[in-house]
């Protein structure tokens, strides 16, 4: 897999455009678009990359990314089933027409002026969003719009700021550098998800990119905005979580088999991380 500059057709002609999906399962690559994204899954689980986060995700979801930020969502059942993942994506270009209203500066602008990649929405705001979102599909042109801004202006609004929490960093890349540099992380995530449970190195990583580890490392914390490390034990992490909450394994065993050569190194990745430990986290 490679990541890709998505180019949406539809959107030449409007400024948005309102996606019902229905997939055996989410396994596109990732990729990067001018348009400001929110998707609600429906249906489905697995993992979510937004700009330098992996987490879990499963129905409920909503999150909103930034534009030119690479993302992706990928199911994490080994069987594809017609209609496993369902989501509702709608994207919406920031153009200087929008730009230039005083309400989109006010609100969805405001948001868009901060340094992260997206928006995991919480609580009630997702729940408002989940509702309304599915909603937009059965409307067109002005009308449609007008509810899409409308509902973006609800995210944006200061009252909703707790339940609006931060996905990482937005990499400040020329729109060339950003895309090539998502290509390689792309094909790196496809590896270390194929090799979770192998002692995973820079040095290793290197070797399927054809560098030296020392140019490698460099690379990779200025393209991603982490250390190649931390980025692995976040994956081994989120993979975990999702064993944690779709199996009744016992967690030594969900340890070893996201890669974690200790338990006591699991519980304390786990819990940096999350805040809680494992068997917290499981409780739900």
């Amino acid at each position: 897999m490679r990541v890709v500059q998505e180019s949406v057709p539809q959107a030449q002609a409007l400024t948005m455009r309102v996606l019902d999906l229905s997939l055996a399962a989410f396994d596109g690559p990732v990729h990067m678009h001018p348009m400001l994204e929110l998707t609600c899954i429906a249906r489905g689980s697995g993992l979510r990359f937004v700009g330098d986060t992996v987490e879990p995700f499963a129905p409920g979801d909503v999150v909103l990314v930034a534009p030119q930020v690479a993302h992706a969502w990928w199911s994490s059942a080994s069987r594809r089933v017609a209609g496993a993942a369902q989501a509702t994506v709608m994207q919406l270009h920031d153009t200087p027409a929008l730009q230039g209203l005083p309400e989109w500066a006010a609100g969805p602008g405001v948001l868009l002026s901060e340094a992260a990649a997206g928006w995991a929405l919480q609580g009630p705001l997702a729940a408002e969003v989940a509702a309304a979102l599915p909603a937009l599909s059965s409307t067109q042109g002005l009308a449609q719009l007008g509810q899409a801004l409308a509902l973006l202006a609800r995210i944006a609004a200061p009252e909703a700021r707790r339940w609006r929490r931060p996905l990482g960093l937005r990499q400040r890349r020329p729109e060339a550098t950003a895309a090539a540099g998502a290509r390689r992380v792309d094909a790196l995530l496809t590896w270390v998800r194929d090799h979770l449970q192998e002692d995973l190195s820079a040095a290793a990583a290197a070797r399927q990119l054809h560098v030296t580890p020392a140019a490698f490392s460099r690379s990779f914390k200025r393209l991603v905005g982490r250390s190649f490390t931390d980025y692995v034990n976040d994956l081994r992490i989120a993979e975990a979580r999702l064993l944690l909450r779709r199996t009744d394994r016992p967690i030594s065993e969900v340890a070893a088999a996201c890669g974690f050569a200790t338990l006591s190194n699991f519980n304390a990745q786990f819990r940096r991380r999350v805040g809680v430990s494992p068997r917290e986290d499981r409780r739900g």
